[in-house]
């Protein structure tokens, strides 16, 4: 059995939230389409700080056997 891996873009992903704080922005929106993209974006934030701490502690862990 063979375990699919997805490799985490976060230049993808925050060019997605990117573009969610733009279209929050449109005075425009719906409030069910701000509600939407509301819940995706925080979504997306909690993903990309989950990265970056993983990120830190390979970091930290690094500087530190050297």
């Amino acid at each position: 059995m063979t375990k699919k891996t997805e490799e985490f873009d976060y230049s993808k992903k925050s060019a997605e939230l990117e573009s969610i704080v733009g279209q929050l922005q449109n005075p425009d929106i719906q409030l069910d389409e701000a509600t939407k993209l509301h819940a995706t974006g925080l979504k997306l934030i909690n993903e990309l700080e989950a990265y970056l701490k993983q990120a830190e502690i390979q970091v930290r862990r690094h500087v530190a056997h050297e």
